[in-house]
């Protein structure tokens, strides 16, 4: 039968199609800091910095922020009751900038997350007129507050995003990690959403969001989603559902993020996003596994099968051709591994069996231990 293995190809075909617009769109020629106009508008921008144990992070972050080359902005951690060094890290790197002020976060209240709520207490103290969440395992650019407050402002938007380039060491990491472009510029049509409301998705990306104060505030701030564990979709999705203009860029230019360090924090940490990040609807989980499985791992194995008996393979070829050429081409775009690339099939296997364990803590109602911290995963 192959009207199968025809709509998978031509699936295939429309998804790459996507991800070179979603790309082109990304590439905005206007996004170089040679050409910022020497009036463009400065307003004070608030960074929050919300740390939780991140001994290893806060340092490289905070001087990475105190070096930016936009004129008026303020820099703001909350050490969220951390067990280890990062209160003292984060407070003898303010000594050596008047930007950055470190305050002490409150105990974690019932009906609230500890990202959310860290959030809400600097927002509280912050004086800016725009507000940048950032995580504390960010590395920024010099550029990165301007060429993004630049954007923003051209875009009239309300609501700022980057795909961030990953710092990528460990062998699970330059695996299962570059899955998040894929993700984001393969399989979402955010170019769509400028031409039409339907396509509007909500996307946010933690490490960097940059949000107008006055809409923020309008909208009810971060008590409007105490409890959300995908904290970043879920303030996209609120500012979008309040009439807010989000923008997506390029985030390589901006800045890096390192994520997690090995095998067992990243299962750890998406166990704990992937299945909330689906709405924890569980009908879904059994459609993404089949179309996940049609899409980027059968195609191997029928071609495999093809070459092993001499069945015809010039369809399954053409699926992995087109697998790979988008994989060639998110890897030179992020500048991510090609040989770690060639493994895709295995990386979106362990990313399905994420989501299912995932949902199996919601479904058993399990929690999961995170920064020392126990998590319900609803």
């Amino acid at each position: 039968m192959q009207f199968l293995p025809l709509m998978i190809t031509g699936l295939l075909f429309l998804l790459f199609i996507n991800m070179l617009f979603n790309l082109r769109n990304l590439n905005d020629e206007t996004l170089t800091p040679s050409l910022i106009p020497e009036e463009h508008p400065m307003p004070l921008v608030s960074i929050l910095v919300p740390a939780r144990n991140e001994e290893r992070n806060i340092a490289a972050c905070l001087f990475s922020l105190i070096n930016q080359n936009y004129p008026h902005y303020e820099i703001l951690v909350l050490d969220d009751n951390s067990t280890d060094k990062t209160l003292s890290i984060a407070q003898e790197v303010a000594r050596t900038s008047p930007r950055v002020k470190v305050i002490r976060g409150r105990k974690l209240p019932p009906g609230w997350k500890g990202k959310n709520w860290a959030c809400y207490q600097l927002f509280q103290k912050a004086q800016g007129e725009w507000i940048l969440s950032t995580d504390a395992d960010t590395i920024h650019s010099p550029d990165s507050l301007s060429l993004a407050m630049m954007m923003a402002q051209k875009n009239q938007a309300h609501f700022l995003t980057t795909i961030p380039g990953l710092i990528m060491k460990s062998w699970s990491e330059k695996l299962i990690l570059p899955i998040i472009h894929f993700v984001f510029t393969v399989l979402v049509p955010f170019h769509l959403g400028q031409y039409s409301k339907i396509c509007r998705l909500p996307i946010g990306i933690g490490p960097f969001l940059l949000v107008k104060r006055n809409f923020l505030d309008k909208i009810g701030s971060y008590e409007a989603i105490p409890e959300a564990i995908v904290d970043d979709l879920a303030l996209a999705s609120h500012v979008q559902n309040n009439g807010g203009q989000i923008t997506v860029i390029d985030g390589l230019k901006l800045l890096k993020v390192r994520f997690y360090r090995s095998f067992a924090e990243i299962w750890q940490g998406f166990s704990k996003n992937a299945y909330p990040a689906l709405g924890a609807h569980p009908y879904l989980v059994p459609i993404i596994i089949v179309a996940a499985y049609l899409l980027f791992i059968q195609p191997y194995l029928k071609l495999w099968l093809a070459i092993q008996s001499g069945h015809e393979l010039t369809l399954p070829l053409i699926q992995v051709f087109l697998i790979s050429m988008m994989k060639i081409f998110l890897a030179l775009k992020f500048e991510t591994s090609f040989i770690f690339g060639l493994l895709h099939p295995l990386s979106i296997a362990i990313w399905l069996l994420i989501l299912i364990n995932s949902m199996r803590l919601s479904l058993f109602k399990k929690k999961l231990e995170w920064k020392e911290r126990y998590y319900p995963i609803d």
